[in-house]
């Protein structure tokens, strides 16, 4: 299984919530993104986390281009994967970000289908997003979320369903299976029903994976997604602990 940890950006200037400057937003990601590198994980995702209240599927410009900033200045001193996760729901600013920046991947967590969420209703809008990705100078993969958290699908929606849209007909390389919320565990009946879907190397957990539950996991998904459970005391809103982040490796390499 690979391991990518969560660099959750502070808030961006734009948003409501903004409180620093641009240079110190960096410099609080440099140091997540440098307890995760040498904790071992093999691919991070920057996503603007702290930007709440969330825009539902359009940020500003302005948020784009300081969230490319950020980016851009960040010092990756090992061989992994980055990926770019703009919230809520903004996949072709998170492309627009992964070319700027060359990064690797990007995950949306509405790409097909509908979902009702704390912003509302969402709209997957898997052509354009496909059609905007054709265009772009480099390859960039879509990890794409299936029934994602903090959010409930329409009455009478199978998961197995979804995830099969999703990887057949949503151009999805990735499907990732989250929990309710943020750091909730998933699952794992959802889980097994995906597997038995996604092709090998294309399933993802999301959330609420933790040292004390990864051997559920080990035959069932290929990627673990980590965030909550590396920061301080289990805190989402704390700093990444270099030795949260190294125990969890420690138990999968």
């Amino acid at each position: 299984m690979l391991v990518y940890g969560v660099v959750h950006l502070q808030s961006l200037p734009g948003s409501p919530s903004n409180r620093l400057t641009l240079d110190e937003i960096i410099d609080s990601a440099q140091e997540d993104v440098n307890s995760l590198i040498f904790g071992g994980v093999d691919g991070i995702i920057i996503e603007n986390f702290g930007d709440t209240p969330f825009v539902k599927d359009n940020i500003s410009k302005r948020t784009l281009a300081n969230f490319t900033t950020v980016v851009e200045n960040l010092t990756i001193d090992r061989e992994i994967k980055v990926g770019i996760n703009v919230l809520r729901n903004d996949g072709i600013a998170a492309l627009s970000i992964a070319e700027a920046t060359k990064s690797h991947f990007v995950r949306i967590n509405v790409l097909n289908n509908t979902m009702f969420t704390d912003q509302g209703i969402i709209e997957g809008n898997s052509h354009e997003v496909n059609q905007f990705k054709s265009s772009l100078s480099n390859y960039i993969e879509i990890y794409a979320d299936v029934f994602v958290k903090h959010a409930v699908p329409p009455q009478g929606s199978k998961i197995e369903n979804h995830a099969a849209e999703l990887i057949e007909r949503a151009g999805a390389d990735v499907v990732i299976v989250t929990g309710d919320g943020t750091g909730h565990e998933i699952n794992l009946d959802d889980l097994q029903k995906v597997r038995a879907i996604v092709p090998e190397g294309k399933l993802a957990i999301g959330s609420g994976v933790n040292s004390t539950n990864i051997s559920a996991y080990e035959n069932l998904a290929d990627i673990l997604i980590v965030g909550t459970s590396f920061k301080h005391d289990n805190d989402v809103s704390k700093k990444v602990d270099i030795n949260r982040v190294e125990e969890l490796i420690r138990k999968i390499k």
